[in-house]
């Protein structure tokens, strides 16, 4: 499933260690079925409540709200930007209302997408990124996505560090997944933050993603 990453509206602050979810379908099925593909499995995920509404214990506790179908969205009150929403739906007519419930971060997939890209979207949704399928993005930007070129490419470690970054992994974690030092790591970064034209993680994400360099 091809996605798209727009540039966040606000930065959401996200425990390291796990993402909560709460999930909202009216069917105790889906529930269910949702909770099962979400329970976490070692990918740092943690389903803290479920109902048929937005409603029920967890709710407040959640960083992010997965939602299965539009019509869930019907009784939701605007939000305060502190909980992203995930909804699960064909249809692009729901945006202006997730932007009003959720102006932190929110995102859209396909109702039949598998577990593995339900949980690369979550986090970034959590973190205050807009996740959208990109032919759905293309609908909505009137047309063909045109990407922005770099002056300077980005080397393919460089790359690498970008697209851990975005899952939001520290200097020290990124360091034991590439195999690479600490200090090495800041080189990256410090590099990446150069060619983007970034001064922190947030900005370099929002633009990474404008260039096309963060794929999920």
């Amino acid at each position: 499933m091809a996605l798209d990453a727009l540039e966040p509206t606000a930065r959401r602050r996200v425990s390291d260690d796990v993402t909560r979810i709460f999930i909202v379908a009216q069917a105790p099925l889906a529930r269910a079925g949702l909770r099962a593909m979400l329970e976490d499995d070692g990918t740092g995920m943690l389903v803290v409540g479920e109902a048929g509404s937005f409603a029920g214990p967890g709710l407040s506790a959640a960083d992010v709200v997965v939602v299965a179908g539009d019509e869930a969205l019907e009784e939701a009150e605007a939000g305060d930007g502190t909980q992203g929403i995930l909804l699960l739906s064909h249809d692009y007519r729901s945006v202006p209302i997730l932007r009003a419930l959720a102006p932190s971060g929110w995102g859209i997939v396909a109702p039949d997408a598998p577990a593995e890209d339900l949980s690369a979207v979550i986090a970034p949704v959590a973190r205050g990124f807009v996740i959208l399928p990109r032919t759905m993005s293309e609908q909505l930007l009137g047309g063909t996505v045109t990407l922005e070129e770099l002056d300077e490419s980005l080397t393919a470690r460089e790359r690498e560090v970008l697209d851990l970054l975005g899952r939001g992994l520290s200097n020290k974690m990124i360091g034991r997944e590439l195999s690479i030092s600490e200090h090495t790591v800041k080189f990256h970064v410090s590099s990446v933050y150069a060619k983007l034209g970034a001064s922190n993680r947030t900005e370099a994400l929002s633009l990474g993603a404008r260039h096309g360099l963060i794929s999920l």
